[in-house]
């Protein structure tokens, strides 16, 4: 599934699966922006909110780790759709109301557009 030029924001303190996820997404219509860690998210949540359909994060970092980005994103927009990533922590183990769609690591690049493409179509 091709994207139609959403801007995602990639969170992850590993820079090549951020590079990754950024090459896939980009090579399939969407735009990407980076951040190694949560507090570096929101930063750069804050200046460009009007312009990130969607944010696809790790859920373990160092500085502010996923869970804690994702209820600080939660409070400045609660629709905000969220990809939770780990390759560590099990689904049940994290909070399923914080973010919209789990996608274990590794992920293949089709599982990657498809969790995309479920959260960013609206349903009728």
């Amino acid at each position: 599934p091709r994207g139609q030029g959403e801007l995602i924001l990639v969170v992850d303190d590993e820079a090549p699966v951020r590079a990754l996820a950024q090459q896939t997404l980009e090579t399939f219509g969407y735009h990407v922006i980076q951040a190694e860690h949560g507090k570096q998210a929101l930063a750069i949540y804050r200046k460009r909110h009007n312009e990130i359909s969607a944010v696809l994060t790790d859920m373990m970092m160092p500085v502010m780790d996923g869970p804690a980005m994702i209820r600080a994103l939660r409070k400045l927009r609660p629709s905000l759709p969220i990809i939770a990533t780990s390759g560590l922590a099990k689904q049940d183990s994290l909070q399923p109301d914080k973010y919209t769609l789990f996608l274990p690591k590794p992920f293949s690049a089709e599982k990657l557009l498809q969790a995309f493409r479920k959260i960013l179509t609206p349903t009728p």
